[in-house]
């Protein structure tokens, strides 16, 4: 028999072991949804490992008692060493992770809760071999808990610090978990006032381009990066978090500054360049520059955008500006650029094309048309849907003739293929979504907490309004007698219509199973 003593050593490895389960759990969904969504690329699925782990817990759970310690302890020695194996497997992915696709995919993901935030902090901790914290992993975690820090109460004034208290919480678990000795008071108070000295002169800069100037963005990483272990320290913690929010939300002011005379100048540019010939090593710098403004303005969509690239771009302006307005006056106003601007043309009014909800599709709908336009254009559209490329996406052949259509010269119903593209859009996020809830294996399961849920019950509702104007579509090809295209259109409408209901009984189950019959039972 064992004694209270044991018994308290038992419940505490449990406890512990039950916590780095969870923090490994949450993490190895993230890492999976982060690979699939933002680096296009198969993950490694451990989900058959977890779930004999998670079935190991609950049988641990129901038997430590005093009679069966022994084969408990057995058993969470076991655990604990497959556990350990399956953190460090964590940890090397992540290592293949660069903090920048880490940002991306939380500013796509943009309502992961208090709760997933913290356990993915968690994992860091727990993953942590001591020694030094490597850079990219010490952003990756000062990214995570900004995100957990963060509240905009009122988007025109910034970010704010959400409930210290609450914060205070959170970041003394971490530094507990991370098991440390506590520094000495003078240490601390050290640093803290230069993460306060930095936040003082945020405070005071009043451009982007003194920001960037002064070198203060990378002044202030270097010094959370010095911090190492300490950066967990709970007061330090906090200043940071407050520091990085006051420089959020400096940046954004600044911007929302600015911004309208910034692209007001790339766009003259582009004006220029349409209205006279440039060729040779001009013609080259416009190309460059044409990509580097695409990079920038989709920065600016995912609030990621850099300093150094503003700055970049003003350099080009100031440079191509007077080049371009000499062009213009040696040729006059009326003279186009040759070789290739109806192609040009074409491609800029490609990139201007926008789904109608671009808060539901934005990121979907590019993904198909990034992928599609990668295809090989001569291609049967029933052999580009099973190229490696697209197979993923389970596009249909009308769905590409459609994307040829949109983006081409042609004469076509522009209305009708863009919404088509649009629907192919849609389906790639049911399905997406509907993979992602069916591999909950926590308690959110049941309570419908996970944001998935909010998620996929707002692109049920944009499903239930594109059936609706599949079959607006659907008359009008009746009456104008085409029955070819009818059939095929009919055929799209099924396809969304099936991966839809999937998607809508996983979203809508944990609060249906919920409800009480009258005089019953719980369903």
């Amino acid at each position: 028999m064992a004694t209270v003593q044991e018994l308290s050593v038992l419940h505490r490895r449990y406890t512990d072991t039950s916590h780095r389960f969870r923090a490994a759990w949450t993490f190895h969904q993230f890492i999976q949804s982060l690979e699939k969504s933002v680096l296009q690329r198969p993950s490694a699925d451990h989900s058959n490992d977890f779930q004999l782990l998670y079935t190991e817990l609950k049988e641990i759970s129901q038997s430590l008692t005093a009679s069966e310690s022994e084969r408990i302890r057995g058993k969470l020695d076991w655990l604990e060493r497959r556990l350990a194996e399956l953190i460090l497997t964590l940890e090397e992915e992540d290592s293949r992770v660069a903090p920048y696709f880490l940002r991306q995919f939380f500013r796509r993901v943009k309502n992961y809760d208090e709760k997933i935030l913290t356990q993915l902090a968690k994992f860091y901790v727990y993953a942590y071999h001591g020694g030094g914290w490597q850079h990219d992993r010490l952003d990756k975690v000062d990214f995570l808990l900004t995100r957990l820090s963060e509240e905009d109460l009122d988007q025109t004034a910034g970010p704010v610090l959400r409930d210290p208290k609450r914060l205070g919480e959170v970041f003394h678990a971490l530094w507990g978990l991370l098991g440390v000795e506590t520094p000495h008071p003078e240490v601390v108070a050290s640093h803290r006032a230069d993460i306060e000295t930095i936040r003082q002169e945020v405070l005071r800069v009043e451009s982007l381009d003194q920001l960037n100037e002064g070198n203060l963005v990378r002044r202030y990483r270097d010094l959370k990066h010095s911090l190492d272990d300490l950066f967990f320290e709970p007061e330090l913690a906090l200043a940071v978090q407050e520091t990085n929010l006051t420089l959020k939300g400096r940046i954004q002011k600044l911007y929302r500054q600015e911004e309208r005379r910034i692209a007001a100048e790339y766009q003259r540019v582009f004006e220029l360049e349409r209205e006279v010939p440039v060729s040779g090593e001009l013609d080259g710098e416009l190309a460059e520059f044409h990509q580097e403004i695409e990079r920038f303005e989709k920065q600016l969509e995912r609030d990621e955008f850099k300093l150094e690239d503003l700055a970049s771009i003003r350099q080009r302006v100031r440079s191509l500006l007077p080049r371009l307005t000499e062009a213009r006056s040696s040729v006059g106003t009326g003279s186009h650029r040759l070789g290739d601007t109806g192609e040009h043309r074409a491609a800029v009014a490609a990139e201007a094309q926008l789904p109608e909800r671009e808060d539901v599709l934005g990121d979907y709908f590019r993904r198909v048309v990034d992928a599609l336009r990668e295809s090989n254009p001569d291609a049967a559209p029933e052999k580009v849907v099973l190229t490696p490329e697209i197979f993923p996406l389970r596009l249909e052949p009308r769905e590409v003739v459609a994307f040829r259509r949109l983006y081409g010269s042609g004469d076509s119903d522009r209305e009708l293929e863009q919404f088509l593209v649009e629907a192919a859009a849609l389906r790639v996020r049911v399905n997406e979504e509907a993979q992602e809830i069916a591999g909950i294996m926590d308690e959110t399961s049941v309570t419908g907490e996970a944001p998935v849920y909010t998620r996929a019950r707002l692109t049920a509702r944009t499903a239930d309004a594109y059936l609706w104007r599949f079959q607006h579509i659907l008359s009008e090809l009746q009456l104008n007698g085409n029955p070819i295209e009818g059939r095929q259109v009919q055929m799209l409408r099924m396809r969304l219509m099936r991966d839809y209901s999937g998607l809508w009984l996983l979203a809508y189950k944990p609060f249906l199973s919920t409800r009480r019959p009258p005089g019953g039972t719980m369903v």
